[in-house]
């Protein structure tokens, strides 16, 4: 588990896997991470603000054997106090989805997860990043061809970074950047807009109800995707289906 404080914490008391305590100042932004099977005391007197985030184990090895050919580590927990910038700002992203749901947000929360996790071992861990595999054109046709087929034939499932990361054969982080190359987007950007497509399709070339095609493209409902489709057409399901 990871938690990361949104408002101070004067007088902060912490302890983990030990009878000694930690008592200071735990200021915004401030990280504490908890290894698999440890055990946590903690205190705090004043009323609490943060996001804690709980990553499977199994999760963390497949991330780490993915970036780093090595499923074996040990996390390194800061002490009492350590502030991480990049972790609070994710942190805040996750907290914006979370709360706010819009367009594609579980894929958007994800993503995110992802990438706290690999900053996680990244930063707090006994491995060492490799040097970063370089992308000059983007993925290989043959690669983006599976994916774009893999995304096209799972629009109304729930589609992660790591799933097309293993389906193209790279890191979630290598994934991200050869697919912006390649695409221009972000995977979940480009999610959204193939998903859109085919439901202006079905909008206009079939009478299925607008409630159904929301969920056999991917949206959670027929207000999710009309929200969605005000938003990058200004134009609602019921505007296109009743065009002439």
């Amino acid at each position: 588990m990871m938690i990361i404080m949104f408002n101070p914490q004067p007088g902060r008391e912490i302890g983990l896997n030990s009878d000694r305590r930690a008592i200071g100042m735990a200021p915004m932004g401030s990280l504490e991470i908890v290894p698999d099977q440890s055990e946590l005391f903690a205190r705090w007197r004043k009323e609490k603000q943060s996001l804690l985030v709980a990553v499977q184990p199994e999760r963390l090895r497949d991330l780490a054997g993915m970036e780093f050919d090595n499923e074996t580590f040990e996390l390194h927990p800061p002490t009492l106090g350590h502030t991480d910038r990049k972790a609070h700002k994710l942190a805040c992203n996750m907290r914006y989805e979370i709360e706010n749901r819009e367009l594609a947000w579980r894929e958007n929360l994800d993503a995110l997860i992802t990438a706290f996790s690999i900053h996680l071992l990244r930063n707090y861990s006994s491995l060492r990043p490799s040097p970063p595999r370089r992308f000059t054109g983007g993925m290989a046709p043959s690669t983006w061809r599976r994916i774009n087929d893999f995304i096209h034939g799972h629009l109304n499932e729930t589609l992660t970074l790591k799933q097309l990361a293993i389906i193209a054969g790279l890191s979630p982080s290598q994934l991200a950047r050869a697919f912006r190359q390649t695409a221009g987007q972000s995977p979940h950007q480009y999610i959204i807009g193939c998903r859109l497509m085919l439901a202006r399709h079905l909008i206009v070339s079939t009478d299925m109800p607008l409630e159904k095609i929301s969920r056999t493209v991917g949206f959670s409902s027929n207000s999710h995707m009309t929200a969605t489709m005000r938003r990058a057409w200004h134009k609602t399901p019921t505007d296109l289906r009743n065009e002439p």
